[in-house]
């Protein structure tokens, strides 16, 4: 465990209706309720974090789902419920230990594999997020 804060303090609550659109995601993991932003400390722009990942047999093209919300007001007209890409930067590229960013492409402020836990100390549908093959 670290001292140190690693990611941005913002929480989301997601609303009930979105939790039921997030649910009817084929292949989807387990949803918690509320999430902390999963960009680093200190970053500029909305807030964002992974809402929930497609993928499957039924999906043919695997997704994550990104709930994000502006800095005060986080039940605004900034909040939305979005697909975003990967982000392509990896640590260690090729190597056995290689390491995704685990964020979304253009995101701002460093990459996940600077700050964030490492892959060992993620849980199961984190490392889903983080799978070379989506």
């Amino acid at each position: 465990m670290s001292i140190y804060q690693l990611h941005c303090p913002s929480r989301v609550l997601f609303l009930a209706d979105e939790l039921a659109e997030l649910d009817k995601i084929p292949g989807g993991c387990r949803l918690e309720p509320a999430l902390w932003c999963a960009l680093e400390a200190g970053h500029e722009g909305r807030h964002g974090t992974h809402a929930q990942f497609a993928g499957g047999p039924t999906v043919p093209d695997p997704y994550t789902v990104w709930i994000m919300w502006p800095d005060q007001d986080e039940y605004g007209p900034g909040r939305e419920l979005i697909v975003l890409p990967a982000c392509p930067e990896a640590f260690l590229r090729g190597c056995v230990d290689e390491q995704r960013c685990g964020l979304f492409e253009g995101h701002p402020g460093r990459h996940g594999f600077e700050f964030s836990l490492p892959i060992p100390e993620m849980t199961p549908d984190m490392l889903i997020w983080l799978d070379d093959d989506l």
